[in-house]
């Protein structure tokens, strides 16, 4: 890791703690604590990134504005996996602010197919520069199958964002070595409300979509995206800049 790596992912976390406190660095902490130890097949890693919105299913979660995202991962060589990400944005008046801290944990085996299954949960919660009127945390828990170049993701979440409660999303995604630097990967989904006393009477399913292209150099990815959604009555509510956008991004590991 660069000493500018190292500078930019401190001044993040800082920011990050200011806004949900103690906590989030502490479970930080015990993650990469608990890798210490791990056997040499484990793997932790981190990433930096740079994104000019912050695109969830179709929709800005960052109000348009460009984010700057830390993650953290553990992978045990048992199929378990946990994993603490923390963003902030550039907000329209009060400058870099915390967006985003979300955990994730799961479990994926692969089968002797090539087929890999994967059954997780995520925990995010977003502050008020995230532009929603409502419904800024929720909880999801998903199941996948993999395969070399396409997979498919079930998703059923109690508190969705938005006016929605349940929801159940469904994804398909796939992606494709250009060459050895390149990939063009893609996502089309369903989010589908089930029932709740917080939907409107109107709230109908979204169609959401996402097509890129990602080129490597080095130890930097440089991203770019199309992500659009369906119109109609929102299930989100809050301001959004628009329903389709082209966001560009880069990335690096360490």
């Amino acid at each position: 890791m660069t000493a500018r790596a190292a500078q930019a992912g401190s001044r993040l976390w800082e920011c990050i703690a200011s806004q949900f406190g103690v906590r989030a660095l502490q479970l930080l902490a015990l993650l990469v604590l608990a890798a210490i130890p791990a056997p040499a097949s484990a793997q932790v890693g981190a990433v930096v990134s740079l994104f000019s919105d912050s695109r969830f299913r179709g929709y800005s979660l960052s109000d348009g504005r460009p984010v700057g995202i830390l993650d953290v991962s553990y992978d045990a060589p048992n199929g378990l996996y946990g994993a603490v990400s923390g963003s902030v944005v550039a907000s329209r008046h009060d400058g870099l602010r915390p967006l985003r801290f979300a955990l994730n944990a799961g479990y994926a085996r692969r089968f002797r197919s090539g087929l890999t299954a994967d059954l997780g949960a995520v925990y995010s919660h977003y502050s008020e520069y995230s532009g929603l009127a409502s419904g800024r945390s929720y909880t999801e828990v998903y199941a996948g199958l993999a395969g070399k170049f396409v997979g498919g993701r079930l998703s059923v979440s109690p508190n969705y964002l938005g006016a929605a409660r349940w929801t159940m999303h469904g994804a398909v995604n796939g992606h494709v070595d250009l060459a050895s630097d390149w990939l063009l990967e893609g996502e089309v989904g369903l989010l589908v409300p089930i029932g709740g006393p917080g939907y409107r009477r109107n709230s109908k399913p979204q169609l959401d979509a996402r097509a890129g292209i990602a080129r490597r150099i080095g130890r930097i990815t440089l991203h770019a995206a199309i992500t659009t959604r369906s119109g109609g009555p929102d299930i989100y509510v809050g301001h959004e800049p628009g329903k389709t956008a082209l966001v560009l991004g880069i990335s690096t590991a360490f």
